[in-house]
């Protein structure tokens, strides 16, 4: 018909594509686990015993079976998770004396770089070459002010999204009245407390972004026909209950790590 774009499959180049994914996928995961759990474990003897080594190699599991089917819920959902695990059970291993705030910093990037490039590839999918392309009459056309605002504003939401986490995290860390009143009231036991502080602003981020920084822009998101036509398709897989399941495992091991960790405050 007159005005339509006629497409044929591209397998090569998905397939270029996704090796592309998931080598990013996996070096950044890697990275994310050296430097947060493999690194700080070796210089606190925490491979000390065969339970303490398979804990400590135990996030790269669900990393490599992430990238093997690649599976969002396991590269953002289960490898964070077990990320969590060897620091519950050895709190030292998110000790502040071995986070200086240049290395925090570079520990923090690489942490933002995986979940951002994962949430993108997981969710990207190279589209078809077309046979014949048309431009459009709007393409053209200069952006109209009201888009330029809201580009600002995206970009603006993507900035927060990143610097409260941060800010949050160098808070408890590094600031030395955070410090002292963690030593003064939980002497011996302030690497725990670190680490379950770092856990709540972690999950009080999660929820500020699921509920403030994506709920800004869930009305911008309606007029897409693609994206609604998705997310109804999410909707439907939703009802089915595979999703709420999920849900329910997820919360029941959230609340699991916390409950440990105030057993280790109370060792």
């Amino acid at each position: 018909m007159p005005g339509e774009t006629t497409v044929h499959d591209a397998p090569t180049g998905e397939k270029r594509w996704r090796t592309f994914a998931d080598a990013v996928a996996l070096a950044l995961g890697l990275n994310v686990w050296i430097s947060l759990v493999l690194v700080p474990a070796i210089h606190v003897g925490a491979m000390d015993t065969p339970l303490h080594i398979a804990l400590v190699l135990g996030p790269t599991v669900p990393l490599f079976f992430g990238v093997w089917r690649r599976s969002e819920l396991a590269l953002l959902g289960a490898f964070p998770s077990a990320l969590l695990v060897p620091i519950s059970v050895t709190p030292m291993i998110a000790s502040a004396h071995l986070y200086g705030p240049v290395r925090f910093g570079l520990v923090g990037a690489g942490i933002v770089a995986y979940l951002l490039s994962g949430s993108f590839f997981m969710a990207f999918h190279e589209p078809a070459r077309p046979l014949s392309t048309r431009p459009l009459a709007s393409a053209a056309a200069a952006r109209p002010p009201r888009w330029q605002r809201r580009e600002r504003v995206y970009w603006m939401l993507t900035g927060l999204s990143v610097l409260c986490p941060v800010l949050g995290l160098y808070w408890v860390n590094f600031d030395p009245a955070i410090a002292s009143f963690l030593a003064q009231m939980y002497p011996g036991r302030v690497a725990g407390m670190s680490t379950l502080l770092n856990v709540a602003v972690l999950a009080l981020w999660l929820v500020l972004y699921l509920h403030v920084f994506l709920g800004a822009m869930r009305p911008h998101r309606t007029g897409d026909r693609d994206l609604v036509t998705t997310l109804a398709m999410t909707r439907a897989d939703a009802a089915k209950g595979r999703p709420r399941l999920r849900f329910h495992l997820a919360v029941a091991g959230a609340l699991g790590f916390m409950a440990l960790l105030v057993y280790l405050r109370h060792i």
